[in-house]
């Protein structure tokens, strides 16, 4: 029954209850973030696997692939499955037992040089890595789309934070799990998504809206729980997103991405103590304001 109310839309699988002891001898249960494999698959060839709390895996899968270039929108995917994990008995003394959940995705439009690269690298994502795989610094690029930038009041995105934490239920059942909202322009909460892996849930939230042809996402803002690595940063890129808040603190690269795209990057986020980073000036710039 708790298990109900705490996980909401999210997979009954996300939580576990395990046994802790509590003040020296008392026994009590405690629920923890499931983190388990999912691997995608794209046009029957494997492409990554990466650590993740289950649930909303189909959000997941379009929005790594929107992140990588490899679909535009959710018109791009011809048909998309997931295929439950089976657990295997095995007589060999492992630390885990994963059951190994897939999502398969087909696609029409030309995606064979990234997914052959993909491929021969054969790698594995955690749950604390964006970045997994990339064999050279140039990986690392990405063609970013142009970004509209916007003017919003520093105490919408102040507030951002609070409304974030206050739609979180697997952080109110666990206290250890990331979380990305995607908020209007004035404020409202229009999806949130919680993952044990803060690039996870940005990649669920973002790919909701892949899903629904929503993208790209102009007038949209992006907020997460933790802080705003250049990772992080690029994704929301690559969907428009022209606002990002983060709990946490920003990295160099992260700032200097943001703000020479023209996007407003509000960091370590704040009542009155936020720092709110500015787009640099660009020509002939489209400008929303609300």
């Amino acid at each position: 029954m708790i298990l109900m109310m705490v996980t909401g839309q999210m997979s009954q699988k996300a939580v576990r209850s395990v046994t802790v002891r509590r003040g020296g001898q008392h026994l009590d249960c405690d629920l923890v973030v499931v983190e388990e494999p999912l691997e995608i698959r794209l046009n029957d060839k494997p492409l990554v696997v990466t650590m993740r709390t289950p649930g909303h895996d189909q959000e997941l899968a379009a929005g790594f692939l929107h992140a990588e270039g490899m679909i535009a929108t959710g018109s791009d995917i011809a048909s998309m499955r997931v295929i439950p994990g089976e657990t295997v008995a095995s007589s060999r003394i492992k630390v885990t037992n994963f059951s190994g959940d897939r999502v398969e995705v087909s696609s029409e439009v030309d995606t064979t040089p990234s997914v052959s690269t993909a491929s021969e690298r054969t790698f594995r994502a955690t749950a604390a890595c964006g970045v997994c795989g990339k064999e050279t610094i140039a990986d690392l690029e990405q063609t970013l789309p142009p970004v509209r930038s916007v003017q919003c009041p520093p105490q919408l995105f102040e507030s951002l934070p609070q409304s974030l934490r206050k739609a979180q239920e697997l952080f109110d059942a666990t206290g250890g799990i990331h979380a990305a909202g995607i908020f209007s322009l004035t404020g409202d909460l229009l999806c949130l998504r919680e993952d044990i892996g803060r690039h996870n849930a940005v990649d669920k939230v973002i790919g909701y809206f892949v899903l629904q042809n929503a993208v790209p996402l102009h007038d949209r803002i992006l907020v997460v729980s933790g802080r705003a690595g250049f990772e992080l940063v690029q994704k929301a890129l690559k969907a428009s997103v022209p606002a990002m808040v983060s709990v946490g603190a920003a990295s160099s690269v992260a700032v200097e991405m943001a703000t020479s795209a023209g996007m407003t990057l509000y960091s370590f986020a704040g009542r009155g103590t936020g720092n709110l980073h500015i787009p640099e000036p660009r020509q002939h710039e489209n400008q929303g304001q609300l």
